[in-house]
């Protein structure tokens, strides 16, 4: 029997990560830059970045090979404010930490900047005097806790084909993980404790694809911190169970 042949795009540590613990036994997988990539000849195309994803929207011109979210809802959720602003808008403002004017007192807050990866260009603020403005950027409150979860999702024809929850445990409530703060532990974490009001997000968004969800618990109710429109890097480990679940979906 042959075994399904899984193309994913380029990544400098995500690549390496996935050669090593993906099954070659049941899967067929290779790494190639998408800009010159050749689809034909793959069953399940994977992107790894952003700038990958319309890349990989054009698999789909013959046959289904790539579940991929529209470009609109990619550049809306690539885009921290924006993506914000779009919750608020569909109803789940209860969701959304507060976001907050120049002319504010609530301490301690984040300054974000619109667009970045894994921590890069944001900057916590404990108190008056320490903030240092920087171009699109904005100010949010900021949610206390040193545990942070991460809810993968892929959701096919409007259903949910395959589910995985981390929790992150940071040195202290207000660190920012990233490439300058690592957290002490990653474990495997519940994902009842978000997948209803995140499914409810993309069911009314119409968000088709992969994605990973990051936020905190408050009083029980997961502040969403961020969405990714991507695989996710904590995702990695579980790849195996994810490719046949997407190949399922197809």
């Amino acid at each position: 029997m042959n075994r399904p042949r899984i193309l994913f795009g380029d990544h400098s540590t995500q690549a390496p990560a996935i050669n090593q613990f993906v099954d070659h036994a049941r899967f067929d997988v290779r790494f190639e830059a998408f800009d010159t990539a050749d689809f034909a000849d793959a069953d399940l195309v994977v992107p790894l970045r952003i700038d990958q994803i319309a890349l990989a929207r054009a698999a789909n011109t013959d046959r289904r090979r790539a579940i991929v979210p529209t470009p609109e809802l990619v550049e809306v959720a690539d885009d921290k404010l924006a993506w914000n602003h779009r919750l608020i808008e569909i109803g789940f403002g209860h969701l959304v930490p507060e976001l907050l004017g120049d002319a504010h007192e609530t301490y301690p807050y984040i300054r974000k900047s619109r667009r970045g990866d894994y921590g890069q260009g944001i900057r916590m603020v404990r108190g008056p005097g320490e903030d240092q403005p920087f171009p699109d950027s904005f100010m949010q409150r900021a949610v206390s806790g040193a545990d942070e979860e991460v809810l993968h999702l892929l959701r096919v024809d409007g259903q949910i084909r395959y589910a995985l929850c981390y929790r992150y445990t940071m040195d202290a409530p207000l660190a920012v993980r990233g490439a300058a703060d690592r957290p002490i532990s990653t474990v495997p974490a519940d994902v009842d404790t978000a997948i209803e009001p995140c499914t409810a997000i993309l069911d009314a968004l119409g968000y088709e694809g992969t994605c990973c969800f990051n936020y905190k618990l408050e009083e029980g109710r997961p502040m969403i911190l961020e969405m990714n429109p991507r695989f996710g890097g904590s995702l990695v480990g579980e790849v195996s169970a994810y490719l046949a679940a997407h190949l399922a979906a197809l």
